[in-house]
């Protein structure tokens, strides 16, 4: 990369050294010029990448060096007279073309800046290379205040961070990830702060007794704005708000309040299952959030069923396989549901405190007639009980399906032809005691 000391005289140079007006007030003149003369004007918000981790790792005043010669480099190679430049974040920079034909030169420029970036340079023995990120915003057309380019510039930055080509023009309907990202987590927080999740409610039959034993618990998130988040799309969100455990512990109460009603006003003494991804596990306080949502609701320990997906997790994870262990100690029972094991996962799973497996047999539809899926099916059942594991069907097809595998030793099974998941008292109507 350039030197310093290499930059051209322009005014994004004397902008870099504090010798002229500050960058906003800067680019509002530009952009009055622009107004006066009807021509176009190019933000570009370049995301370094690499700066705040050298921070990080060697200290700010060596981020400061490096941060002055990207800026260097790019005032040399990229930057016009007239052009100007100002360092917008630790990581960022944002770039006004002061007059352009139109977005192609823009996106030359971006091309170019990403070039004079990508090229690495040396923090003593080590050889270090950005990770830079581009979005553009043209006046008039994206925007002629100061914010709102400067904002739609940013959106665009995010978009490119996921490109092949690491260059975004902001366009009106483009989605934003990062607000979008942001929009989810608050609206999560206020819905786990006010209690506003719902559980619905999935029977599971016992094959070999012929009747409801217990259910699954099936996240219900419905939000004015968002519409129906699914289950995968709130763990991602508390995951990257950090909410995690207060996610796990609002889904636990209601679910075990829920049972502990059904056991009360409708005589249901139901075993309930709640599915939590594999990364749950890494939360150590795991173990103690489900201990106290089974005090509060005085439920027996083996009465809830945690069911994992994602078991690859686990195999490169040494704080999941720990979490594990505490809840097995718990009384917990643990159940592997996970439609894409790897075989590989088998020798793992021999090795950890589950109780019970979910078997995905939907594929397979007419098991009377179809004697290869039969002995498939049968070698999975005998392969789990071999490993002290029960075994749950879920996907069956219809009483038919359900009687080959009764005859097969599978243990229970969840299946739509009983009905679809129901809430609460839906769940009371159906499988309740009735005085008539």
């Amino acid at each position: 990369m350039s030197d310093p000391e290499s930059a051209g005289g322009s005014s994004a140079q004397d902008f870099q050294a504090g010798e002229a007006i500050p960058f906003l007030d800067a680019l509002r003149g530009k952009l009055e010029e622009r107004r006066a003369d009807g021509g176009n004007l190019a933000v570009l918000l370049i995301e370094c990448g690499v700066i705040s981790r050298i921070d990080a790792v060697w200290g700010y005043h060596v981020g400061d060096a490096v941060r002055g010669r990207v800026g260097a480099s790019l005032r040399a190679d990229v930057l016009r007279p007239g052009d100007l430049v100002g360092e917008m974040g630790r990581d960022d920079f944002a770039f006004v073309l002061s007059t352009v034909e139109g977005p192609g030169v823009a996106l030359l420029a971006a091309k170019k800046s990403l070039r004079a970036m990508n090229a690495p340079f040396w923090i003593g023995d080590e050889e270090i290379s950005a990770s830079p990120a581009i979005g553009i915003a043209m006046c008039p057309a994206d925007g002629d205040q100061v914010e709102v380019l400067l904002q739609r510039a940013k959106s665009a930055c995010t978009l490119a961070r996921d490109l092949p080509g690491r260059v975004a023009e902001y366009e009106e309907n483009q989605e934003n990830p990062a607000a979008s990202k942001l929009l989810y987590e608050n609206r999560l927080r206020t819905a786990v702060a006010e209690d506003a999740l719902e559980l619905l409610f999935q029977p599971q039959y016992d094959l070999r007794l012929g009747q409801v034993m217990g259910a699954e618990s099936l996240l219900c998130w419905s939000d004015p704005s968002l519409g129906m988040v699914s289950s995968e799309e709130a763990f991602a969100a508390a995951e990257s708000a950090g909410i995690v455990p207060d996610l796990l512990s609002s889904i636990l109460n209601r679910a075990l309040r829920n049972i502990s009603e059904l056991r009360y006003s409708a005589g249901l003494d139901l075993r309930i299952g709640v599915k939590l991804p594999a990364r749950a596990l890494l939360h150590t306080e795991l173990p103690d959030v489900v201990q106290r949502a089974l005090g509060t609701w005085s439920r027996r320990p083996g009465s809830l069923i945690l069911e994992i997906g994602e078991t690859s997790v686990l195999g490169e994870e040494a704080i999941a396989r720990e979490t594990l262990g505490r809840l097995k100690e718990l009384g917990v029972k643990l159940s592997i549901d996970d439609a894409g094991m790897a075989l590989s996962s088998l020798f793992l799973l021999a090795t950890l405190p589950f109780q019970e497996i979910k078997i995905d047999v939907s594929s397979s539809r007419d098991l009377a007639g179809e004697a290869k899926s039969e002995r498939i099916l049968q070698s999975i059942i005998e392969l789990a009980h071999f490993l002290r594991l029960a075994v749950v069907a879920v996907g069956v097809a219809d009483e038919a399906a359900a009687a080959r595998l009764k005859e097969l030793g599978c243990d229970y099974m969840q299946a739509d032809f009983k009905g679809p998941a129901v809430d609460p008292q839906g769940f009371v109507e159906r499988f309740g005691f009735s005085e008539d």
